[in-house]
This record gives C-alpha cells, sequence and structure tokens, in this order.
C-alpha cells in the first residue's frame, strides 16, 4: 500500500492527527484534545502504519493539548501498540508534555512501566526541544 500522498495518516479535528515528517524522518503527532477509545485504537495503528511505509524510527508526539485517556486504552497501548511499535523499529520517542497534570503524570507513567529497555523515551517542554532530541 502507498502512503498517502499528503503524509497525513489520521486526522479527527478535536483529537489528534498523524503525519509522516518527511523534512525530519519521523512520525509526527500533534494532540488537539480528548479520543475516544475506537480514535485512540485508530491513532496508534496510523502511527504504525506510518513507521511501516517509511521504515521509520522516530516518533515525536506533541501532548500539549491531549486530555486524560482512558487508562484502559492506555494500558493496552502498552500490551499491543507499544511492541508492535518496537518490531517496526521505533527506536526514539519524543513526548512534548500535556498541559494537564493529570494527562502528564499517566503519560509518564505510562510510558516508564512499557518502554524501560525497549526504546528511548525523552520528555520535552517543546516541541523545538523534542526535535533536535529526537533527531540524535
Amino acid at each position: 500500500m502507498n502512503p498517502p500522498s499528503d503524509g497525513v495518516y489520521f486526522n479527527r479535528p478535536g483529537v489528534a492527527s498523524v503525519r509522516w515528517d518527511e523534512d525530519d524522518r519521523l512520525v509526527l503527532v500533534e494532540w488537539d484534545g480528548w479520543a475516544n477509545s475506537v480514535e485512540f485504537a485508530a491513532l496508534l495503528e496510523a502511527e504504525l502504519k506510518a513507521l511501516q511505509e517509511h521504515q521509520g524510527s522516530r516518533l515525536l508526539a506533541d501532548c500539549r493539548r491531549q486530555k486524560v485517556l482512558n487508562p484502559k486504552d492506555q494500558d493496552r497501548a502498552n500490551r499491543e501498540w507499544l511492541p508492535r511499535a518496537v518490531a517496526l523499529g521505533l527506536k526514539r520517542f519524543a513526548v512534548v508534555l500535556p498541559a494537564s497534570v493529570v494527562a502528564d503524570i499517566n503519560l509518564r507513567d505510562s510510558l516508564k512501566k512499557a518502554a524501560a529497555s525497549t526504546m528511548q523515551v525523552g520528555y520535552f517542554a517543546t516541541v523545538e526541544e523534542a526535535r533536535e532530541w529526537v533527531a540524535q
């Protein structure tokens, strides 16, 4: 299957978008709010598809506007999405932290449990810092 010509793999206003950033050769996720279980699953599948089609190893998630997600969805992502992403070659995951303190804590806890030895995860206050780190 050919990648989308515009590089966009997922786009739901008020939820998030997932696209391939050709300039930086990474999957770019830009959160815009909250995702229900179906939307979150579709977003994760879009990330995997982009990683696979571009043989990507880097993902940058701009979570500044992300709201608190369902803990069951986060647990499922750790059990199902993370091993698949690593198997596809994901090595560096840069996270721009959510403005929501609860979302921030949940995200860090979730990734700490799942990603300790499988990939490098970096947490940042700005997209610029995240881009610099993930490019290394």
